[in-house]
C-alpha cells in the first residue's frame, strides 16, 4: 500500500481594499498603511489550513494549479485519517489528539470538545488574528463565531445558493466553492492591516462532499480510471458481514468519482485566486499552506460507497505543507496521520501547545511503523459498527469489531504486502492454516486505544 503523488516579496497593499475589507471585518477598523516598515513585519508565519472534504489522494488531479502551487513543499503520500468520520476527524486535525482523548466520538458530539485545547486557540493566545470560512464540523450552529477564531463565514454545505452566515449575518451566495475563496481573501485584506501580526485562516470546502454539483462549465468533464481490484471485487465472503449488505458497482463507483472530481474543479480555481491575492499582498513566502482532506470516501470499493469503515480507500487522505525556504520540495513517505497536523503546524509557528498533544511534528525525525485509526457506532453515519484497527502500510493491518457493549464481532487481518488492495481475509477466509498470530497487534491496538501524549503511535 505505498502511494506516491507526482510533483514573490512585498508589494504596496492597496489602501481602498484595505479599509473596505476592515469596515466589514469589525467595528474598529485599522487602516493598512500601504508600505509597512522592515521592522514591522512579523516573526511567525501565517497559517492557511484548506480542509477538503471526502477527497481522496487520487481526487488531487482535479486539483492541478494548486498542485502546481504547492510543488515547492512537501507532500506526504502515506497519511491516514485517525477516525475518517467528519466531526470527529475536524477534531482530530484541530486538536492534535486522537477522539478518544477530545471526545468527539460522533457527529453530534461536537459539544465535547474542549475549545481552549486547540491550533486555533493556541495561535489566537499567541497573538494571531483568526478567521473561518466554509464548513467547520457537523452540528455546529452557524451564527456562532468557533471559539478561538475572531471571525467566521461558515456553511453547513451546499453548494448552490448556499446559506452562510458571515460573522453574524445570513447572506445566500450563487456557488459556496468560490464564495469561499472570496470570503479568504476578504478576510486577508482585513488581517493585513496589521503586517505585523501574523494569522491564521481555516478554509473548510464542502467539496468534493455530496451532493456533487459542478459549476455548468465542468458539469461534462471526464477524468480516464483505472479502477483496482477492490472495485468490482467477486468474492466478499470473508468480509464482515456489514460490508457484505452494501452493493455499490461500478456504475455507482463512477458516479461519485466524476461527482468528487467536477467539483474539485471549482476549488482548483477558488485556492488559485487566493493564491494571486496572497501574491499581491507580498504573503507568499511568509505563509505556511497545509492542504489536508479529512476522510477520503470509497469509489466502489470492496461494494461500499460511503466512509467510516477501516479500508485504505476511506481512511488514505492528501496531505500537502508549503512554507518557501522552510520546507522541502519532496515526498516525504513517512506514515502520518492527521493527529499531527497541530502539533505540525504549532512548531512550525515556534509555539507549545499548554495541552499534551497525541501526534508528531512532520518536520521533525519521528517515523511510524504502524498507527491507530477508531471508530464508533455512530446512527448519524447509518449504524456502521465500532472499530479499531493497527496499521501498518506495506505490511499488514489487523482491525477488531465490537458492539456496543464492547463485545468482539469480527476480526480482519490482511498481508498488506502481499494484497494491497485488502481482498483476502486471513481470519475469514475459510482456510485455518494461513491464520496468523494477532496477539501482540491485539495487546498493542488494545493498548493504542487508551493513549495519550507520548505513549501514542
Amino acid at each position: 500500500m505505498r502511494y506516491v503523488m507526482r510533483r514573490t516579496r512585498r508589494l504596496a497593499a492597496v489602501l481602498a481594499a484595505a479599509l473596505a475589507t476592515a469596515v466589514m471585518l469589525g467595528p474598529d477598523p485599522v487602516v493598512a498603511h500601504p508600505a509597512h516598515p522592515a521592522a514591522a513585519r512579523q516573526t511567525r508565519p501565517n497559517v492557511l489550513l484548506v480542509v477538503l472534504d471526502d477527497a481522496r489522494p487520487e481526487g488531487m488531479a482535479a486539483l492541478p494549479q494548486t498542485m502546481a502551487w504547492l510543488a515547492d513543499g512537501t507532500a506526504y503520500p502515506n497519511t491516514v485519517a485517525a477516525t475518517p468520520s467528519c466531526g470527529p476527524s475536524r477534531a482530530t486535525l484541530l486538536s492534535g489528539r486522537y477522539a478518544h482523548n477530545h471526545g468527539v466520538l460522533h457527529q453530534a458530539d461536537v459539544d465535547q470538545l474542549d475549545h481552549s485545547q486547540t491550533l486555533q486557540h493556541t495561535l489566537h493566545e499567541a497573538g494571531y488574528g483568526t478567521a473561518a470560512v466554509g464548513k467547520f464540523t457537523n452540528n455546529w450552529a452557524l451564527e456562532q463565531t468557533p471559539p478561538g477564531f475572531d471571525h467566521s463565514a461558515l456553511v453547513g454545505g451546499g453548494y448552490t445558493n448556499a446559506r452562510f452566515m458571515v460573522d453574524g449575518k445570513q447572506r445566500r451566495v450563487p456557488y459556496s466553492t468560490t464564495f469561499i475563496g472570496q470570503q479568504v481573501n476578504n478576510y486577508l485584506d482585513g488581517f493585513e492591516a496589521d503586517d505585523a501580526k501574523p494569522w491564521f485562516l481555516y478554509a473548510g470546502f464542502t467539496a468534493p462532499h455530496a451532493p456533487w454539483m459542478p459549476e455548468p462549465q465542468y458539469a461534462d468533464r471526464q477524468f480516464d480510471w483505472e479502477p483496482g481490484p477492490a472495485v468490482g471485487e467477486a468474492d466478499r465472503s470473508d468480509k464482515p458481514a456489514y460490508v457484505r449488505r452494501h452493493r455499490a458497482g461500478r456504475a455507482a463507483a463512477d458516479a461519485i468519482r466524476l461527482g468528487q472530481l467536477r467539483t474539485l474543479l471549482s476549488v482548483d480555481d477558488a485556492l488559485t485566486r487566493v493564491r494571486r491575492h496572497l501574491e499581491r499582498l507580498g504573503e507568499l513566502d511568509d505563509t505556511l499552506v497545509v492542504l489536508v482532506s479529512d476522510n477520503a470516501k470509497f469509489w466502489g470499493e470492496h461494494g461500499l460507497d460511503e466512509k467510516f469503515m477501516p479500508y485504505a480507500a476511506a481512511y488514505r487522505v492528501p496531505l500537502f505543507l508549503s512554507w518557501p525556504g522552510h520546507l522541502p520540495a519532496s515526498s516525504d513517505e513517512r506514515l502520518a496521520s492527521t493527529v499531527d497536523l497541530t502539533p505540525t503546524v504549532l512548531a512550525a509557528a515556534g509555539l507549545t501547545a499548554d495541552y499534551v498533544l497525541d501526534g508528531h511534528d512532520l518536520r521533525g525525525d519521528v517515523r511510524r511503523e504502524a498507527t491507530l485509526l477508531e471508530y464508533w457506532q455512530d446512527s448519524h453515519n447509518g449504524g456502521f459498527p465500532t472499530w479499531a484497527s493497527r496499521v501498518a502500510p506495506g505490511e499488514r493491518q489487523f482491525t477488531r469489531y465490537v458492539d456496543l457493549a464492547g463485545r468482539l464481532l469480527s476480526q480482519e487481518y490482511y498481508d498488506l504486502a502481499a494484497d494491497p488492495g485488502e481482498l483476502v481475509n486471513l481470519l475469514g477466509d475459510a482456510d485455518p492454516g494461513n491464520d496468523p498470530d494477532v496477539s501482540a497487534d491485539a495487546a498493542t491496538l488494545a493498548a493504542w486505544q487508551k493513549c495519550a501524549g507520548t505513549t501514542c503511535p
